[in-house]
This record gives structure tokens, C-alpha cells and sequence, in this order.
């Protein structure tokens, strides 16, 4: 009587919940589960849930069992979030909320109780973009560049150029044209820069007309091209600006190598300005 009462909640309950063994295979799903993933029971049953989870995802199925025991060390239900992926290959954000079940002969199976929380991860995500982002222009800003650029090109150990390019003569053409031209020649130098940096390239508004460009696995000589191609695209709109630029030392943090690229840009406006300036190699 009690299992019937058991199974009838379970399987009308609104929360997609899904029962598993001590092999992490699924003995029992619910309806409400079977319409989050997009898979009938016979799909699921005798089969993990690494059916339906994103591939970046697998690896967190190697620590259920330690995160399930030190759940029950501290009597506290386990919650992971991870993605599911649908057959139609829809993406859906989740909240696992994991708990022990006793099985037959007391085998130790899970519980696991599943919220969608897609829309709440969009909304962070967008909160986070913007955090990241400068609003006029969409290039990255200050905080996207070393929250994004910095980890990302530490982690890699691929030869990498920071470029920090100035506007030549800004103010004069706010002053003459007024902000909002100013704010249109800056979105187009964007998107003119996006073109020229390729797929490798990251490119952040670190203030005012000033600006930086990282281009990973990447060569003095080949920034250089990247460079000489933006300044050849804008040149017909009479954009110009100052540059330097500096390969990435062994061990060396990428603030340090900005640091120099920011030192070797004022070099090319003390210089005259409308040209680019590098240092001797390492």
C-alpha cells in the first residue's frame, strides 16, 4: 500500500523527478522528467542521465558519489547545476537536487528531484554580458577584458600580441562634429576592428577613444598586418590612430605585457602620431 501511494506521487508529480541505481542507471522516471529531456521511459530506463547531459557537462557524473557522501555526511540534500540537451537539441539549465534512496537489499540508490532553470540562467547571463561590456560601442570593457581576456590567454600558453590603440585627434572631432558623430565613429572603428582582428582576436574600449586589442596565437609580424589592415579600412573615413604593441614575455602576466603596449602607444603619439610602434624582441 505504501509503494502504491509512493509510485502514484511520484509519477503524477508536477516536479520532474527521476530514480536511479546504485550504478547510476535509471530505474524509474516520471512523466514530468520524460518532458524536460524530450525522451519516453523506455528511452531512459537502464540508461544514465549522460543520455541527455551536455558534453561539458559528463565530468561531473565521475563526482556524484563523492558529492552524494559528503552530502550525507553533513544530512544535507546534494544540488549541482548542470545542462540537459534534447534530442531536438534544445539546452536546458537545471537544478539537481540529489538525495539518498534505499533501494532493495538496501542498496544504496539516488533521488533526484529537477528544476528547470533556463530562463533564471539567461537573465544572469545577460546581467553578467552587460557588467562586461561597454554600452556604446559592444566591445568589451575594462572588467570583460580581465575577467574574459585575461584567463582565458594565462591559461593557454599560446604566443600571444596586446595592442593599445588611441584615436588620433578625438577631442578635435567631438569639438567639430559634435558626441553623437563621436560616438558613431567609435562604434564603426568597432566593427571595422572586429572584421580585421579575426576569430583569435579580442578587442576591449578600455576608455574614451582608447582601446585594446589581444590577438592570440599570434606574431609580431602578423599583428602588424592585423594592425596595417585596420588602419588601411578606416583611412577612408579619416580615422586614424596610434599604436603599440608587444608580443607576450615567457611567465609574464598579460596585464604586464598592456602595460608596455600602453607604454609603447604613448611613444607613437610623442612620435607624430598615425603609426605604430613595438619593442625589440625579448
Amino acid at each position: 500500500m505504501e509503494e502504491h501511494r509512493y509510485r502514484r506521487i511520484f509519477a503524477s508529480s508536477p516536479v520532474a523527478q527521476a530514480l536511479s541505481d546504485e550504478d547510476g542507471l535509471f530505474v524509474d522516471v516520471n512523466a514530468a522528467y520524460c518532458d524536460l529531456v524530450g525522451l519516453s521511459p523506455s528511452e531512459l530506463i537502464g540508461r544514465s542521465a549522460m543520455v541527455h547531459t551536455h558534453p561539458d557537462d559528463l565530468a561531473l557524473h565521475g563526482s556524484v558519489e563523492d558529492l552524494m557522501a559528503a552530502g550525507t555526511a553533513a544530512d544535507e540534500p546534494v544540488k549541482v547545476e548542470v545542462r540537459f540537451v534534447r534530442p531536438d537539441g534544445d539546452m536546458r539549465w537545471v537544478l539537481l537536487t540529489l538525495v539518498p534512496f534505499t533501494g532493495p537489499a538496501d542498496a544504496e540508490w539516488t533521488l533526484a528531484a529537477v528544476l528547470d532553470i533556463t530562463e533564471r540562467k539567461e537573465v544572469e547571463d545577460g546581467i553578467l554580458l552587460a557588467s562586461r561590456t561597454d554600452q556604446l560601442t559592444g566591445a568589451l570593457n575594462r572588467r570583460g577584458w580581465s575577467d574574459y581576456a585575461v584567463s582565458v590567454v594565462d591559461e593557454d600558453s599560446v604566443a600571444t600580441v596586446v595592442a593599445v590603440l588611441d584615436l588620433d585627434h578625438f577631442k578635435q572631432f567631438n569639438d567639430n562634429h559634435g558626441h553623437a558623430a563621436g560616438d558613431a565613429l567609435l562604434r564603426d572603428f568597432v566593427s571595422t576592428a572586429r572584421e580585421c582582428i579575426g576569430e583569435d582576436g579580442l578587442l576591449a574600449r578600455w576608455g574614451g577613444e582608447e582601446f585594446v586589442i589581444t590577438l592570440r596565437n599570434c606574431d609580431r609580424r602578423d599583428a602588424l598586418r592585423s594592425l596595417e589592415a585596420l588602419a588601411a579600412a578606416t583611412a577612408p573615413s579619416g580615422v586614424t590612430f596610434s599604436a603599440g604593441y608587444t608580443l607576450q614575455r615567457p611567465n609574464e602576466g598579460l596585464r604586464h605585457t598592456l602595460d608596455r603596449a600602453d607604454a609603447l602607444m604613448f611613444r607613437a603619439k610623442r612620435d607624430g602620431r598615425n603609426r605604430m610602434v613595438t619593442d625589440a624582441p625579448h
